[in-house]
């Protein structure tokens, strides 16, 4: 018979070999990422990127680069990017408090709203708006020639106000659009009387603590603020602004690895909370992107290779690429943001996911940024 002496030794002793065990080969994960980023940004004193982790017990948070060429200040957690695209989940978070507050319904017509839109756009549903099934015209193949300067969200409806065709029966298929969540954010702006930039510091910044975080305007001061490069053989063109980076709704956000942090835990505190089925997890409001794929309140959505839901979104503006995914149950995430607008970050992220074990069904082995840019472009692959 052992004694329970020795079970206890034996138990200590396993304890202490297992969590050593867990430290090498957290560090080895962590040595692993650190070299994927070393390689790609080989050079500290050009624009690079963030990288933020909390998957399983793992965290993880580097900086490579510079934010600015004429004052290179390292790229760190507090610095603060333009989200492009994953601004929208910060748009439809909002449109979801106003439907929680009874402002609105998600089958409420845009027309309620914008009486100038014409035939059917005037049709299209608030729902259908945020999960890309309007059919509606994306902005940008209808500025013409005409456009010298930057364009705000109310210059979004105006282009938009003439048109009276859509590319199919509103909430028949999925066709991205920035457009629509321009004109979301210009119905945030009507049901709370602020500015939309306003309203997400009192909705979300404010309350979460996101101290940094803001919408893009022009005279505006951005408290570690990168800025956005093209890379161009051996060297980078400043390139941090295009006529389309001063709509809001659609792209205007910019904000930090430790402030998207602080977002994300209230958004999966917010999850927690839920009993039952909820507007914002409903799946009725998902529209079908490619199989088990969806895209909901600013999302899409899917599932790893184990079956677990998992959110993801990237972003692509002038200067600036960003990529972030989420596990909705556990809170755990990954993210990349980029002040450079090449597409070395779908490489990059490809490389990070494995190092985790993260993958996600029906995507076909691609990287998951270029398989959004694909969907971004409406050629689903």
């Amino acid at each position: 018979m052992i004694k329970p002496i020795y079970c206890l030794v034996f138990t200590i002793g396993f304890l202490v070999l297992s969590f050593q065990y867990s430290l090498a080969q957290k560090k080895n994960i962590a040595d692993q990422i650190t070299h994927i980023l070393s390689v790609a940004y080989p050079n500290g004193n050009n624009p690079g990127g963030m990288v933020s982790i909390k998957y399983k017990d793992f965290q993880y948070a580097k900086g490579s680069g510079v934010i600015h060429l004429e004052t290179p200040k390292n790229i760190d957690a507090k610095t603060n990017f333009r989200m492009a695209s994953v601004s929208k989940q910060f748009t439809a978070k909002a449109i979801h408090e106003l439907i929680k507050a009874d402002k609105l319904t998600l089958d409420t017509r845009i027309s309620t709203f914008f009486p100038n839109l014409k035939g059917k756009v005037g049709e299209i549903q608030v729902r259908q708006l945020l999960n890309h099934s309007s059919g509606i015209a994306d902005y940008e193949n209808l500025m013409g020639d005409q456009v010298k300067k930057p364009l705000s969200d109310a210059d979004v409806l105006r282009i938009i106000e003439p048109s009276e065709t859509l590319f199919f029966e509103p909430g028949s298929r999925f066709r991205y659009s920035n457009t629509a969540y321009c004109l979301l954010a210009l119905i945030v702006e009507q049901l709370t009387g602020k500015s939309y930039g306003n309203a997400m510091k009192t909705m979300f910044f404010d309350p979460f603590g996101m101290k940094n975080s803001l919408l893009y305007e022009v005279s505006r001061k951005i408290p570690n603020r990168a800025y956005g490069y093209h890379p161009q053989k051996d060297s980078f063109v400043f390139a941090d602004q295009s006529l389309t980076s001063s709509t809001l709704g659609d792209g205007g956000v910019y904000t930090s690895a430790s402030d998207y942090g602080k977002w994300l835990k209230n958004l999966k505190k917010e999850l927690d909370g839920l009993k039952g089925e909820d507007n914002y997890l409903n799946v009725l409001n998902s529209m079908s992107v490619k199989g088990k794929i969806t895209y909901s309140f600013g999302w899409f959505r899917g599932l790893d290779a184990s079956n677990e839901p998992v959110w993801f979104h990237s972003g692509e503006s002038t200067g600036f690429h960003n990529i972030v995914l989420f596990y909705p149950k556990t809170g755990e995430y990954v993210l990349l943001f980029s002040n450079r607008d090449d597409l070395l970050i779908a490489e990059v992220f490809d490389q990070i996911m494995k190092t985790l074990g993260v993958s996600i069904q029906g995507i076909d082995n691609q990287p998951l940024f270029t398989w959004l840019s694909k969907v971004y472009a409406n050629q689903i692959p």
